[in-house]
């Protein structure tokens, strides 16, 4: 049997009790941890009236775990994993040590007085909804219900932040650390850390794939980590020999802003389970002299490239569950096509994939401010706000710090 599982907490070293927990089901005889998301934080779900000092943000992760165990049996080992690191008796909605809940199964339901399986409270919660969609897309609650993306977009709240690092001298937005690779600071409310060792800014040479892996490699080994919960890993690549490259280096993602167009590219990813960003482009690097006809419905062109590339994928052998859709802001669009792309965000959710929206620092932004790229970051934070709120599932930006501290405000006006 597979488990999707929910773990949070708001004690004391939240990060290292989601990863103590993971690591105690995977030493489980009969469990093995299939699959980690990464951290969320978000506030403490109170009663009217509970005391202040409960009021606790919670770190929040996903597990999918194999396991022989029947469901009951398997709740009786999530407790003792409970008891074993600390969690006593408690009022409900007081603050834990950690909370390990069983949300779904690939079995039959259940519903004891222990335990209902599908959580009757799952398809409502952020928290259990943006983990889980992070490893297990395409599972559903229950057999024939929507998917776990879907409802996720149902909620649209709690988006994953994805980190841009860039490994290379000429990044358009001046904060390439090709130099400096052991400057990277990960951020601790990312959730994915996009790695890029080659510009798509207009005007980019090209760069071959040995010196794209050199750059690549200073970076990697200063931000991957061996902690179950962390952030998933992306490499930012149009060429396939990088990509085999990265997945033998054991990257969660790679990120491709040519959409997989290449046979070579689809035939490295079709031998893997990385989840694949699936970029629209009409060039690579980024030409101005190329673009969309001006007078064309950009989301109208967008779908009808993405239908055909879906087929591409099919064929290939790689599912719809792996795949985040980036709509390509900038590559190719006028400043009007890109905003048309952006309010397009919940008509794109019919196609049931991740969206994926890497608008941060963009030269369309000077119909708002003629500034560089790198004081762009208000027209990226308001704009990010919007997307988050039509449930785009992952925002990726450069200053993931700021975007935070403006999430913050919206979670609490909300």
């Amino acid at each position: 049997m597979k488990a999707l599982l929910s773990l949070g907490a708001n004690l004391d070293d939240r990060r290292r009790a989601l990863n103590a927990a993971v690591t105690g089901l995977d030493a489980l005889d009969e469990c093995e941890v299939l699959a980690a998301s990464s951290a969320y934080e978000t506030p403490a779900v109170l009663p009217d009236g509970a005391p202040a000092s409960w009021d606790k943000p919670f770190l929040n992760a996903a597990v999918v775990v194999q396991t022989w165990l029947e469901p009951i049996a398997l709740l009786d080992r999530c407790q003792a994993i409970e008891r074993s690191m600390g969690r006593g008796e408690h009022k409900r909605w007081s603050p834990r040590t950690v909370d390990i809940d069983i949300v779904t199964t690939d079995g039959p339901p259940v519903a004891t007085e222990r335990l209902d399986v599908p959580h009757p409270l799952a398809a409502l919660r952020e928290f259990v909804l943006a983990p889980a969609a992070e490893i297990a897309p395409g599972w559903r609650l229950e057999s024939g219900g929507p998917t776990i993306v879907d409802l996720r977009h149902r909620v649209a709240a709690l988006p994953s932040w994805m980190q841009i690092v860039n490994a290379t001298p000429d990044s358009f937005s001046g904060d390439g650390v090709m130099h400096e690779p052991e400057s990277v600071v990960v951020h601790p409310a990312a959730n994915y850390v996009d790695v890029g060792a080659e510009s798509t800014r207009p005007g980019a040479r090209r760069v071959q794939p040995e010196e794209e892996q050199r750059r690549l490699a200073a970076v990697l080994d200063c931000v991957q980590s061996s902690d179950w919960v962390r952030p998933r890993l992306s490499v930012d690549t149009r060429h396939s020999a990088t990509a085999a490259w990265a997945l033998e280096r054991g990257v969660d993602v790679i990120n491709d802003v040519s959409g997989v167009s290449d046979p070579a590219m689809r035939e490295v990813l079709s031998g893997s389970t990385c989840d694949v960003v699936v970029m629209h482009s009409v060039n690579v690097p980024a030409d101005p002299g190329r673009m969309i006809d001006p007078s064309s419905d950009a989301v109208d062109v967008l779908e009808a490239w993405l239908d055909e590339r879906m087929a591409d994928l099919d064929k290939a052998g790689i599912a719809p569950t792996r795949v985040l859709l980036d709509p390509g802001i900038g590559f190719g669009k006028t400043p009007d096509q890109s905003l048309a792309l952006i309010r397009a965000a919940r008509k794109l959710q019919r196609f049931g994939l991740r969206l994926l929206y890497g608008h941060s620092r963009k030269s369309f932004m000077r119909r708002w401010a003629d500034v560089d790229a790198a004081e762009r970051d208000i027209e990226t934070l308001a704009i990010s706000m919007f997307l988050a709120r039509d449930g785009v599932d992952v925002i990726r930006v450069h200053a993931v710090d700021r975007h935070v501290r403006a999430w913050r405000v919206v979670e609490d006006l909300r």
